[in-house]
């Protein structure tokens, strides 16, 4: 061993002291490298499998980033020269052990592209050079077919990725249960980003083709440099939405048993919708909150303890915001809502009446299918990404998707761990009477599909210190938590 690092230590001075002729440098064996190498490290001859290494590689410093957009911890930015070794830096690699959410910094090797450090991505599937772009679902290209109603409103992207998105989902709920055709609304296909919860999560939404009417696609691709978080866009027809879905961004892959929690006989993931990821205690593990049978959510607070709003932006990142507004302000339309909550999807709609519902001001006309469909299939408006759906129940109350759960160990700002269930945060809800955030880390509520079919609530999941209720009775117009179980 000695006389091996004395060989090493003798080819690095070799390598610095010599002349230029020799700047191309072998280091673990006295051959010349590759002639497109400056320097290579190799303790053998490439085999006849190409193996130039079996006792290690190359071991990447461990470092702790600070920020994504600066060379910190290696120099500040008040440093002198900070400006040129910007450019200098260029191409430099590292392994950053650090987590910080706030900055969506997380573990894995990284490089400093010029202006702020990239995270190396892995190519998951397929081989190089395929270029064909995935359709998250196959269209259905029949705006009769009753499968069109089950495509989903929420799809999983990883950062990073393009993906194409049918539009014909669009055209079968307004034919279907609005009873009009979509062109009756407007002239015209076009799409925009609603809102993101971080800057630059998603970097270009577009239609695929043009616009091609029933047989369009949304192509949108996500940021590269692992950015996670929630979006919402929506397909225009002239100037009205006509639909809309939400775009989950995430390094998660729910069919990984190891992302699912079995409990009661349900397949639950082992996150909110749109949770980032399942740590306890941080903002990112709150997910995203519903209303009772809408299918888009609404965001968090920015904190895990407080009810600030979560700063969401265009795509241009200019600072936008979610709407509130009192349901008995707005005119019905078939006796209800549901026509003006597709055009406004970041619009919360309270209510004070008695009923406690955003639907319809009229009990006579509620909609207890809009999460549970007749069939007990999935739903038109279920807001869970495919081949997941609202947990229901035929008996709510004695047996709901929670029933039997124990040993929550409650902690304020951080939530529940249930030994059968997992992890549960207290991501608090969105008062059915105002819109505003309550109760954020002093309790969790978890809405299943399934009403109560004599009044105009549903049920969900409580849990708060000393209090855990399986089946609890809720206005349908709060904003509550979603956990999806596998279809």
């Amino acid at each position: 061993m000695r006389r091996y690092s004395e060989r090493i230590v003798l080819v690095l001075c070799i390598s610095f002291l010599s002349l230029p002729i020799l700047s191309q440098v072998t280091i673990g064996m006295g051959e010349a490298p590759a002639k497109t190498a400056l320097l290579q490290i190799k303790d053998q001859t490439a085999d006849g499998e190409n193996i130039t290494s079996k006792t290690g590689g190359l071991l990447l410093p461990r470092v702790s980033l600070v920020n994504l957009k600066t060379l910190q911890p290696f120099m500040e930015t008040t440093d002198p020269g900070y400006v040129d070794e910007k450019k200098n830096s260029v191409g430099l690699f590292v392994f950053n052990i650090a987590r910080l959410e706030s900055d969506s910094i997380y573990p894995g090797l990284y490089y400093w592209d010029g202006e702020q450090w990239d995270m190396v991505q892995v190519r998951t599937g397929g081989s190089g050079g395929d270029n064909e772009i995935p359709s998250v679902e196959p269209p259905v290209d029949d705006v009769e077919d009753p499968a069109a109603l089950k495509l989903s409103n929420c799809y999983i992207v990883n950062p990073g990725k393009t993906v194409d998105i049918p539009v014909s989902k669009a055209y079968a709920v307004w034919r279907q249960k609005l009873n009009t055709d979509l062109g009756n609304i407007g002239t015209g296909l076009s799409v925009e980003l609603l809102w993101q919860d971080r800057k630059d999560l998603i970097s270009e939404v577009k239609l695929a083709d043009g616009d091609q009417g029933l047989k369009s696609e949304i192509r949108l691709t996500t940021n590269s440099s692992n950015f996670m978080g929630n979006a919402v866009i929506a397909l225009k027809v002239g100037s009205y939405i006509a639909w809309s879905w939400h775009i989950w961004v995430a390094n998660y892959d729910p069919t990984d048993t190891d992302s699912q929690v079995v409990s009661n006989g349900y397949t639950f993931m082992d996150r909110n919708l749109g949770a980032s990821y399942v740590d306890k205690g941080v903002v990112g593990s709150k997910g995203l909150l519903y209303q009772w049978g809408r299918k888009d959510p609404f965001p968090n607070s920015s904190t895990t303890t407080g009810e600030e709003e979560k700063e969401i932006y265009d795509i241009d990142n200019n600072p936008v915001a979610i709407s509130k507004v009192d349901v008995s302000t707005l005119a019905l339309v078939a006796n209800n809502h549901i026509q003006s909550s597709i055009y406004n999807p970041n619009v919360f709609y309270y209510t004070s009446a008695t009923n406690g519902d955003w639907y319809t001001d009229d009990r006579a006309y509620k909609n207890d299918n809009l999460w549970d469909d007749e069939n007990n299939l999935k739903a038109p408006y279920d807001p869970c990404p495919p081949g997941w759906r609202m947990p229901r129940t035929s008996d709510p109350v004695s047996s709901s998707p929670w029933q039997g759960l124990a040993g929550q160990n409650f902690v304020l700002g951080t939530g529940a761990d249930f030994p059968d269930a997992g992890y549960y945060p207290a991501a608090g809800y969105r008062s059915s009477t105002s819109g505003e955030l309550t109760n954020v880390g002093d309790g969790g509520y978890v809405w299943m599909g399934t009403t109560k079919l004599e009044e105009t609530s549903s049920y969900l999941l409580l849990f708060e210190p000393y209090t855990l209720l399986p089946a609890q009775l809720a206005p349908r117009a709060r904003g509550a938590s979603v956990r999806c179980v596998k279809e």
